[in-house]
C-alpha cells in the first residue's frame, strides 16, 4: 500500500530589527539600542508512534510556523517563533517538489522519533545598534527578517509493519490476516485478490503488533511480473515474516523455494529476516491425510511447519504465540534523530550582490539590501543618505558602477524602486 499526500509548508518569517535610541534621564543624546528580531519557527516533520496512514492530510494541507517577533529598545531581541511540528507515521518518505515539478528527496523517517527540519525559519533582522559605527553614530537603519517561501512537500508511506504475511497467490494469506487481526481484506479464490498490502492490528496477551499481508509472489516478481517489485519492497521494512503455504498444493516445497528465490533476487537481505512457516488448509481432507508426508517434505529442507486452518481458526493461537516469541527475540533498535536540513539559501549567499540592466533600470539582487530596504522609511532623507552609505559598504555601489549605472538612474531592489542620488 502506497499512501501519499501533498502539503504546503511555510516556515516563520524572521522578526524585524528594532530602530530605537536610549531615552534615559541625564542622557540627552543616548545611542542606538534597537535589538535584533527573533528567528522564525522551523517546519519539522517527525515520525510518531501510533500513526499508520496519511489520511489526516486530506483535510489539513497547509502548515505554517510562527513568525519571530521584532526587536525593541534597550537592545532586547524579539522572541523566536514557535516551530511547526508535523507528525507522520514511521516509514514516511519526505520529498520536496519545486515549482518546475522537479523532485528532491529530503529524508526517510524510518524510526519512531526521527525528525527532519524541512524548512528553517527566517533569520531575524539586525537592529540599528548593529549599524552603529564611527561614521554613523545615529543609525536610522535596521533589517527586516528573512521571509521563507511557501514550499510543496510530498509525503509517502510504504507499509511499515512488524510482520509480513507472504506466500504464493491464493494460499490463504487474506483469510489468515482476517482471523488474526481486525483487518477486513477481500477474500476470493483467484490470484491477486489482494492488489495492495493490507495492514492488520493484532493484540494478544496484552501485547500488540502490526501484520501486513503482502500480495502473492510469483516467478519473476523481482522483475515486476504479477504485481511486481512494487510490493516486494514493502518487505524490506518488516521485522519478521510468516510464510504461508497451501497444504493442498502438490508442489508445496517448490512453492516455498520459489518465493524465497524471488526474495533473494530482489534483495538477499530479506532472507536474513526471522521466518515462521505456516501450512494452511488443515481442515481439508487432503491435508489431514497427507500431513505426515508434508511434514517430512519440509523437514528435508530444514523447515518445521505450523499447521493451521484459516477457516476454522484451528492453530491460529499457536501461530500468534510463535510470532510474539519471534518478535521478542529481535534485538532492540535505538531511536535516532533524523538529520536536519535547511532549504533556505546559505548564509554566504545572503551577502552576495549582483546587478543587471533591464529596460533602462538596474535590477539589484542582494538579500541583505532587500532586508534593509523593507525595514526603513524611504521618505526620510536622512535614511536615504545612510542607506547609500550602507550600500557602499556592502559592495552594492561598486556593482552598480560596474554595470554602468550613474547618478539619477533608477535602481530596483526587491519590490522597491529608488533613484541613485
Amino acid at each position: 500500500m502506497i499512501d501519499t499526500a501533498k502539503i504546503k509548508v511555510k516556515a516563520g518569517n524572521g522578526g524585524s530589527g528594532g530602530i530605537s535610541f536610549r531615552r534615559e534621564k541625564y542622557v540627552p543624546q543616548g545611542g542606538p539600542d534597537g535589538g535584533d528580531g527573533g528567528d522564525g519557527g522551523n517546519i519539522i516533520i517527525q515520525a510518531t508512534d501510533g500513526l499508520h496512514m496519511l489520511r489526516a492530510f486530506r483535510y489539513n494541507r497547509i502548515f505554517k510556523a510562527d513568525n519571530g517577533s521584532k526587536g525593541v529598545g534597550k537592545n532586547k531581541s524579539g522572541h523566536s517563533g514557535k516551530d511547526c511540528i508535523i507528525n507522520v507515521p514511521s516509514g514516511t518518505i519526505i520529498t520536496k517538489i519545486d515549482l518546475d515539478g522537479s523532485r528532491k528527496e529530503l529524508g526517510d523517517l524510518i524510526l519512531t522519533g526521527s525528525r527532519i527540519v524541512v524548512q528553517r525559519g527566517g533569520v531575524g533582522g539586525k537592529g540599528n545598534i548593529k549599524f552603529s559605527n564611527p561614521n554613523n553614530r545615529v543609525p536610522l537603519l535596521a533589517e527586516d527578517g528573512d521571509i521563507p517561501e511557501e514550499i510543496t512537500i510530498e509525503l509517502e508511506i510504504q507499509v511499515l509493519a512488524d510482520v509480513a504475511i507472504i506466500g504464493m497467490p491464493s494460499v490463504g494469506k487474506s483469510s489468515m490476516l482476517r482471523v488474526c487481526s481486525r483487518a477486513k481484506p477481500d477474500v476470493a479464490a483467484y490470484p491477486f485478490t489482494t492488489l495492495e498490502p493490507v495492514l492488520g492490528f493484532v493484540e494478544r496477551h496484552r501485547q500488540e503488533f502490526i501484520l501486513a499481508e503482502i500480495p502473492g509472489l510469483i516467478e519473476g516478481a523481482h522483475n515486476g511480473a504479477g504485481l511486481g517489485y512494487e510490493f516486494l519492497r514493502h518487505m524490506q521494512r518488516v521485522s519478521s515474516i510468516v510464510h504461508v503455504l497451501d497444504g493442498t498444493s502438490e508442489t508445496i516445497v517448490q512453492d516455498y523455494l520459489q518465493v524465497r528465490e524471488e526474495m533473494r533476487l530482489y534483495d538477499a537481505r530479506l532472507l536474513e529476516k526471522p521466518e515462521l512457516v505456516v501450512v494452511n488448509k488443515m481442515d481439508t481432507p487432503e491435508v489431514q491425510v497427507f500431513r505426515t508426508e508434508i511434514e517430512e517434505a519440509l523437514k528435508e529442507i530444514g523447515l518445521q511447519g505450523q499447521f493451521i486452518s484459516a477457516v476454522t481458526e484451528e492453530g491460529i493461537g499457536d501461530v500468534l504465540d510463535k510470532v510474539l516469541e519471534m518478535l521478542a527475540s529481535l534485538p532492540l533498535v535505538e531511536t535516532v534523530k533524523g538529520d536536519s536540513l535547511s532549504v533556505l539559501q546559505p548564509r554566504a549567499e545572503i551577502n552576495r550582490v549582483s546587478v543587471r540592466k533591464s529596460e533602462g533600470s538596474f535590477i539589484v539582487k542582494s538579500a541583505k539590501a532587500e532586508r534593509i530596504i523593507r525595514r526603513v522609511d524611504l521618505e526620510d532623507w536622512g535614511v536615504q543618505a545612510q542607506l547609500w552609505g550602507e550600500f557602499k559598504r556592502i559592495g552594492l555601489v561598486r556593482a552598480l558602477e560596474k554595470a554602468g549605472a550613474k547618478y539619477g538612474d533608477t535602481v530596483k531592489i526587491g519590490d522597491m524602486e529608488l533613484v541613485w542620488k
